[in-house]
């Protein structure tokens, strides 16, 4: 898959700027599932977190007579008069289990708050932008991995984010799992589709990814189209030629001729040998060159926009 660096003047770069500052990696599709599995969904996950309230509410009612707070009131009014609360084993144990059920249960809760937005401000609708991000444990997982390693583990990471069957397993926004829904982007996306300042295809099925100030996407199940191939190579022919390299790529294009009349089976693999050959011969890395130079190109949707303008 390719990456595109997005323009700075790009709506989208701007739309993606503005949402969480935290975030440094967004994975978006198009959910066109039935609309009545995510209103069960909704109504399951409304279910789970009345469950998680009324947890909480136990949990504070017991803590005003086990953490003295009754006790205190009652020395100041005599009418709430009450035992003070035992010191001992059993308090520390319920202090430590109250801090981890608070920590868990309140960010679950305050985010289905903003899912319960979303849905009364947009409803269930057929197609529906979806964007998902790291969950605070997936950032820990990244940062805690070695530096040669964090690259292979971030791509096995983003390569079951874009998995089909990864993306229609239920999740309930618990801090274990690995990716967690952003309902304000999503309610934000929505809102520029309605306006007209973003398509709504813009968010199929995608990487983006933040690196400072930039934003780059990578676009999956989206084949490159002809337009963009051949400006890609005469920008690598331009490249080679400021290089004093112009061969290069006159060898290049003798591979691919060869290659092509040859009619292979494995002609692919062949050619994509000849031409790692040819340039790491002249001191080159190929695919570093057109990484640099696909990273430039502007994704299909910039294309799109340019297109209709």
């Amino acid at each position: 898959m390719i990456a595109h660096r997005i323009p700075t003047t790009s709506p989208v770069c701007a739309f993606l700027s503005a949402c969480d500052p935290t975030v440094e990696i967004y994975v978006t599709h198009i959910d066109s599932t039935n609309a009545e599995h995510r209103r069960d969904h909704f109504l399951t996950l409304l279910g789970v977190n009345t469950a998680f309230a009324l947890v909480l509410v136990h949990r504070i009612l017991g803590g005003l007579s086990r953490y003295g707070i009754w006790f205190l009131l009652g020395k100041l009014v005599p009418l709430l008069s009450h035992s003070p609360p035992r010191l001992g084993k059993a308090l520390f144990g319920n202090i430590i289990l109250d801090i981890v059920i608070f920590a868990i249960l309140v960010p679950v809760i305050l985010d289905f708050v903003t899912l319960a937005t979303l849905r009364f401000r947009h409803g269930f609708p057929q197609e529906e932008i979806v964007f998902r991000k790291p969950t605070m444990t997936t950032r820990v997982n990244i940062a805690v991995e070695a530096p040669e390693k964090r690259d292979v583990f971030l791509k096995a990471l983003l390569d079951r984010a874009v998995d089909p069957e990864t993306i229609k397993q239920m999740k309930f926004g618990m801090p274990w799992e690995a990716w967690a829904y952003d309902y304000r982007a999503m309610a934000a996306a929505c809102e520029a589709s309605k306006q007209g300042t973003i398509q709504p295809n813009t968010w199929q099925l995608s990487v983006w990814m933040r690196l400072k100030n930039e934003w780059s996407v990578i676009q999956h199940g989206q084949e490159e189209d002809y337009e963009t191939r051949l400006g890609m190579m005469d920008t690598l022919k331009d490249k080679l030629q400021d290089m004093g390299k112009e061969h290069v790529f006159q060898e290049m294009m003798e591979a691919m001729h060869r290659t092509e009349m040859a009619g292979s089976n494995d002609a692919t693999d062949d050619l994509d040998a000849a031409i790692t050959t040819i340039f790491k011969r002249n001191d080159l890395n190929f695919a570093k060159m057109m990484g640099d130079i696909a990273l430039d190109s502007p994704p299909s949707f910039a294309r799109a926009q340019k297109k209709d303008d």
